[in-house]
């Protein structure tokens, strides 16, 4: 794995010095590479390796933070008993070890669902992914033009809704939400459950701004790819962020066993 720079590693040793450490990170396009099928998305090998050396050191906390629902996450993510998970932008929270008795009621109205649903069936390729709290179109891999038209028409089912609903886009994807939340939200309350003195934030779309502002003092913030993002560092991709992940690792290894080395 490349080197990440000696801003980034320097923000990491100060990050690492910290007692309880807060690692909370975005799924699609953080730890997994960005799919077609959201179904097909998994943690590459090497973050998935570096995150399971982290969870058992003392004082480190893992969560995902996630625009998915935690079914899809649970799905997809195949995520350790340990971590904390968050959902659907910061609206669903599971603690570790309760993910096997959550469950999330679904309150969207049938009408909004059935309009969706005939946007997905006249738009081919397109996907519906429903959640207990909204819905998500999903058009990445189609062609530019009829997602275009797709997301449109789902944006205009939206507008035209009675009731507030909250309607975010991302790569590839638009949502709509019937309850206001956000992954800063999210974070939040995990800073507030865990009370860790220092956090590091990653991830890789527009709705992670949320969490990427609430960086402060030697917290560390990642926005992976590009684009414009308050973040004070950005990293190209998915393997990259296992760069981060094992460098956190060999540090917080080095404060407890100078001669320890990478899990074989």
């Amino acid at each position: 794995m490349g080197a990440l720079g000696k801003p980034l590693e320097d923000a990491l040793g100060n990050f690492a010095e910290h007692s309880s450490l807060l690692i909370a990170l975005d799924f699609d396009g953080t730890l997994a590479a960005l799919v077609d099928d959201p179904e097909d998305s998994r943690m590459i090998p090497e973050a998935r390796a570096a995150l399971e050396a982290l969870t058992p050191l003392a004082g480190v906390v893992i969560a995902l933070v996630s625009g998915r629902a935690i079914d899809s996450l649970l799905r997809v993510a195949d995520p350790r008993d340990e971590w904390f998970m968050v959902g659907s932008h910061g609206i669903e929270f599971v603690p570790p070890h309760t993910a096997g008795s959550y469950l999330a009621h679904s309150i969207v109205p049938p009408a909004l669902l059935e309009g969706f649903t005939q946007i997905t069936q006249s738009h081919p390729g397109t996907r519906l992914e429903e959640k207990a709290f909204g819905l998500a179109l999903h058009t990445r891999g189609v062609e530019e033009g009829l997602a275009a038209r797709a997301q449109q028409a789902a944006r205009s089912l939206c507008e035209g809704w009675e009731g507030e609903i909250v309607v975010r886009r991302g790569h590839g994807i638009l949502e709509c939400s019937l309850i206001q939340a956000t992954k800063g939200d999210g974070l939040q309350k995990l800073r507030e459950v865990t009370g860790c003195q220092a956090t590091l934030f990653a991830g890789d779309d527009v709705t992670d701004g949320d969490a990427l502002v609430l960086m402060r003092g030697d917290d560390v913030g990642i926005r992976v790819g590009g684009g414009h993002s308050s973040a004070a560092f950005h990293v190209a991709d998915c393997e990259e962020i296992a760069s981060v992940l094992w460098h956190v690792y060999e540090l917080l290894q080095a404060q407890s066993d100078p001669a320890a080395s990478l899990p074989m």
